[in-house]
């Protein structure tokens, strides 16, 4: 399968009822979104890879800052259900199908 980068890991962090969540989140497409999951891969820095089930996500953060933009308060988490934070370092880079890649970031394939 064709696959493409989406993000270059940043931070991570263990959530018992998601599982790993990845740090870059994304901006909701055009205001609209329907969550989605596939099959990734994940190369980390050390040149290991491996593929997971990814599940794209459209989640509120509660932010109480009235100033905060609508944008910042809905975003697009990626989560990783059944990976371990160990298994994916910073760095990492996470490939997805350029359908994948598309829905999360229309422009990015423009």
């Amino acid at each position: 399968m064709n696959r493409v980068e989406l993000l270059v890991v940043e931070e991570r962090f263990q959530l018992s009822d998601v599982g790993l969540t990845l740090v870059p989140d994304f901006s909701v497409p055009q205001g609209r979104w329907r969550n989605l999951q596939e099959q990734v891969r994940i190369v980390t820095p050390d040149g290991r890879e491996f593929e997971a089930l990814a599940q794209f996500n459209m989640t509120h953060f509660n932010i109480r800052d009235l100033q905060v933009p609508v944008d910042r308060r809905w975003r697009i988490v990626v989560n990783l259900p059944s990976i371990q934070k160990e298994q994916v370092p910073i760095g990492s880079k996470l490939l997805v199908s350029p359908e994948a890649r598309n829905a999360v970031l229309p422009t990015a394939g423009a």
